[in-house]
């Protein structure tokens, strides 16, 4: 009989695709517990082992520069928390989207309760159906745009649902999203985040941007997630339920408070590295 820490290969020749990993035998005679103590002792005393789970190394990619300075740089939000207007015209899945949805914004100073709906399962939607700005900033970014500290807000927001998203289709969302931000006049993206499946698709979607060399940062509750992602800008949000709000705080000071949280996330953004 073997030990958990005895391991064979299915396929001596086989090796996960880009990791060199090795498959694991996993004696599943042997109780959970007990196979996850045969593990932990082996790491403590320095002996051999392997996880019973296989994590792929992420790619590494460039983290674009912005090209211009701040004050001219055209910003545009992406959500993977579902904001839609009422009756979803889209009909985005509250669920594993695989498509998004873009919608005007020109003239707007803020995002008013009565227009917008959000299509998503991964969260307590009340909070941003309460007031739509705690997900899509367009109040505290309008904000930044009078005061000169960018150049302009897009016309235009994209929603998507990203809770229960596989990597893969992420990947494939994302990259049609960077293909359409990339014919529009777009100089940076702000992306706000939900549960943790819908950060993990909104960083695939980030990551995909950056790729096409368009500057990138990540509000998010869930900030590990998005770093493990890939995302090297990120920024905590207060709530995966409300990543641009603090509704424990009253009317105005909760718009102050959105108002830094936005300074902060596109001060991240002219952040330079090194080519």
């Amino acid at each position: 009989m073997l030990n958990q820490t005895d391991y064979i290969y299915s396929n001596p020749e086989s090796r996960r695709k880009g990791s060199g990993n090795l498959i694991p035998f996993i004696n599943y005679q042997k109780p959970a517990p007990a196979r996850c103590l045969d593990m932990l002792l082996a790491k403590y005393n320095g002996e051999p082992f392997q996880s019973e789970v296989l994590m792929e190394a992420m790619d590494t990619v460039r983290i674009p520069n912005l090209k211009c300075p701040l004050k001219d740089a055209v910003i545009l939000v992406i959500t993977d928390g579902g904001l839609v207007p009422k009756g979803n015209p889209d009909r985005i899945p509250s669920t594993n989207a695989g498509r998004y949805g873009v919608y005007d914004i020109r003239g707007k100073l803020r995002l008013e309760k009565e227009e917008y709906e959000v299509c998503h399962q991964g969260y307590d939607n009340r909070y941003v159906e309460e007031d739509p700005n705690r997900l899509v900033p367009v109040d505290a970014l309008r904000e930044l745009e009078r005061c000169g500290k960018i150049g302009k807000l897009y016309d235009s927001f994209i929603a998507t649902t990203g809770v229960m998203t596989s990597a893969e289709k992420s990947i494939r969302l994302g990259r049609r999203i960077a293909s359409y931000v990339m014919e529009k006049q777009v100089d940076a993206v702000i992306i706000t985040s939900a549960c943790g499946t819908s950060t993990r698709c909104g960083a695939y979607i980030g990551k995909e941007l950056e790729l096409k060399g368009i500057p990138v940062v990540q509000v998010t509750n869930l900030t590990q997630i998005a770093v493990d992602t890939g995302i090297s800008r990120v920024i905590k949000g207060d709530n995966v339920c409300y990543p641009f709000g603090k509704p424990s705080l009253a009317g105005q000071r909760e718009y102050l408070y959105r108002v830094q949280m936005a300074e902060d996330a596109v001060q991240r953004l002219q952040e330079y590295r090194k080519k």
